[in-house]
């Protein structure tokens, strides 16, 4: 371990100040033996000092002529013993001085500090935790920040970090033994932390870590206890993996775990950020096509981990109404390969797969969702005819661009642009630019060639403690799933109090299974897109849309009643139901919400089926009218964007 290396390298230096004081006081009693008793102690312990001053009494030129006037063993042995001692004691002091003045400044920073400042545990040191670090605008007096590595980080960086104030502990956790963890983690705070960000590049090393902190009351009680309540940020970004953390951490069911989990992804951080800064439906937000009409035709050139989240947010985020269109081309040079790893994860009952497509079943949910996927490489002709005769017959509203050469990808995003310009169908195209922000910056300015070309912002951009601590969708979700929970299922003309909104989000989030916590964030997501779609919907019908949520879910809602803290149904289930159906503005909102949550689902494996979480069924997983007749008590969760819209429109 290198912590073990650090201590073996201190003692070494030790030892070595220890031989060198003692071989300098040895020469100098054989130099100085013809001085008085009093002063040839004097002159032997100046030396022996002065030898670790850089600057000794006896220099190397006095031991020479000295061993040359008596040239016996001992004074040659112990003179050339000092000679290499005159330049091992200076070294000893540097690394002392340099001890001293690190932890003189650790001691600073420490004062600096507040008694009951935050502290954060950070597992890896790369360029995306240095990133982090270097976004990160958090005072060190309320914010301590440890570093937890095995790199071996250089001395005079260690002290930069320092000097910021952060804390590098070098250990290896994962080497240790269970007995080991207390002591290796004395000085870290790690049971009093908040936050514990596991960061490491390799997504099992961070299962691995994941793994020494206790899960819940069964576990092994040789394992670190968190706090209560904290919260552990684990990078991954293999889907495999990701299923794996999840069982794990689902395995304690959610409530019984000690702790709070999230699964960080970065290349879903960083379309998500894409989207949200330009949305799928851009090009419709100043026409007057129909919400219906409004189909999303997705170019994706490059199918790696980004491509995949490019094409998997679309199914979440292109939903614009239940009956709209989302085709998506993707293109690839070795699309068989990629393809083949892509839809591992769909299944076959809820997706008809074939050789180069896969389309949602229309029983699955409403609208028409499919992908098409081409092996063709962007240097060649047949490239772009084929874009060109797609262009004609169903001109692309949005493209990403992926590709990690560089080349390939600035020539695919001039060609596009070209391309779209010659039909006068100007699109968002969006390019992947992470190995050369120098380019990148050349791109994002105003040039001809590259006019409606956007850089995707990369990891250093997105990266910052704060996001990873306080993420706003986090919240947003939190407010989703604390909505849903505080629907009273209490009717009419029933007895008992439907005012339940005493129970803490944050603790009703905390009992969830992830994959709950996930479908939430996805309705957290495409709230931006609501803000388009709801306002557009309401002039569709010809609605005032603030009368229109009063008159279906104020304090004398049809559908709902607003309690002022909760909801309770305005009558029976059925009721309710046929009361949905009967106002196109709610019906036409809890369709789309419906068929957006169906094709989420169908994005991470799911399938219709008798519930259970274990084998990714569910029985809502059908079309609107198949819900009404099977499930119709469920049909009312449908309404939560609109209630939560309802809910801010009061708030302010």
């Amino acid at each position: 371990m290198k912590n073990k290396t650090k201590v073996r390298t201190s003692r070494f230096i030790f030892i070595l100040a220890i031989v060198s004081f003692l071989i300098a006081t040895v020469q100098g009693i054989l130099y100085y033996k013809k001085y008085d008793t009093f002063f040839k102690f004097l002159l032997v312990i100046q030396n022996s000092i002065n030898a670790f001053g850089f600057k000794a009494s006896v220099s190397i030129k006095d031991v020479i002529a000295f061993m040359n006037n008596e040239p016996t063993l001992i004074n040659t042995v112990v003179g050339y013993a000092y000679c290499i001692a005159v330049f091992t004691a200076p070294y000893c002091t540097i690394s002392f001085v340099y001890k001293f003045l690190e932890r003189i400044l650790r001691l600073i920073i420490g004062f600096r500090r507040r008694k009951n400042c935050q502290h954060i545990l950070i597992f890896g040191y790369n360029d995306d935790v240095k990133a982090m670090l270097r976004n990160n605008k958090s005072d060190p007096k309320e914010l301590c920040i440890h570093v937890i590595t095995t790199e071996k980080i250089g001395q005079e960086e260690v002290y930069d970090l320092n000097k910021s104030g952060y804390v590098i502990h070098n250990i290896d956790v994962l080497k240790a033994g269970a007995e080991e963890l207390p002591a290796l983690f004395a000085k870290t705070h790690l049971e009093d932390a908040k936050n514990i960000i596991l960061f490491e590049e390799s997504s099992i090393r961070n299962f691995s870590l994941l793994q020494t902190f206790r899960l819940c009351e069964k576990d092994n009680t040789e394992k670190i206890r968190l706090r209560e309540g904290a919260k552990v940020s684990c990078r991954c970004e293999e889907e495999g993996i990701g299923r794996l953390i999840a069982e794990y951490y689902n395995s304690a069911a959610g409530k019984d775990a000690y702790y709070d989990l999230e699964l960080v992804n970065f290349p879903e951080m960083q379309i998500h950020k894409m989207y949200s800064d330009i949305p799928l439906h851009k090009v419709y937000e100043d026409s007057d096509t129909p919400l219906d009409e409004c189909t999303v035709h997705l170019l994706v050139a490059g199918l790696g981990q980004m491509g995949q989240q490019a094409v998997l947010q679309a199914m979440n985020l292109g939903i614009l109404s239940d009956k709209n269109k989302i085709i998506i081309d993707v293109f690839d040079t070795d699309i068989k390969k990629q393809k083949a790893e892509f839809i591992n994860q769909f299944s076959s009952e809820t997706f008809d797969i074939s050789e180069d497509s896969v389309k949602l079943k229309a029983e699955a949910a409403d609208g028409v969702l499919e992908i098409n996927f081409y092996a063709l490489n962007v240097k060649y002709l047949d490239f772009y005819s084929l874009l060109r005769e797609k262009t004609a017959s169903n001109p692309y509203t949005y493209a990403v661009i992926t590709l990690e050469n560089i080349d390939f990808a600035v020539n695919c995003a001039m060609q596009l642009d070209e391309i779209f310009c010659e039909i006068g169908h100007e699109i968002p195209i969006m390019m992947r630019m992470d190995s050369d922000r120098r380019l990148a910056g050349f791109i994002a300015s105003e040039n001809s060639a590259l006019a409606n070309v956007q850089i995707i912002d990369d990891r250093s951009c997105i990266i910052t403690l704060d996001m990873i601590i306080n993420r706003e969708i986090d919240r947003i979700a939190k407010e989703y799933n604390h909505l849903y929970n505080n629907i009273s299922i209490i009717t009419s003309d029933e007895e008992g109090n439907s005012d339940n909104s005493d129970a803490d989000p944050e603790t009703e989030w905390n009992r969830l299974r992830l994959f709950r916590r996930s479908s939430s964030k996805a309705a957290a997501y495409h709230d931006e897109v609501k803000e388009f779609i709801i306002p557009r919907l309401a002039k569709e019908k010809k609605t005032d849309l603030n009368k229109k949520l009063e008159e279906i879910l104020g304090t004398d809602g049809s559908i709902m009643k607003f309690t002022g803290s909760a909801w309770r149904m305005n009558g029976s289930e059925k009721a309710v139901l046929d009361n949905l159906k009967k106002d196109s503005f709610a019906y036409a909102l809890a369709s789309l919400e419906h068929r957006r949550w169906c094709s989420y689902m169908a994005s991470i494996g799911w399938c219709a089926g008798e519930r259970s979480d274990r084998f990714r069924k569910n029985p809502c997983l059908v079309t609107q009218q198949r819900l009404m007749e099977t499930k119709p008590e469920m049909c009312k969760y449908d309404l939560m964007s609109l209630m939560e819209r309802y809910i801010r429109k009061n708030d302010s």
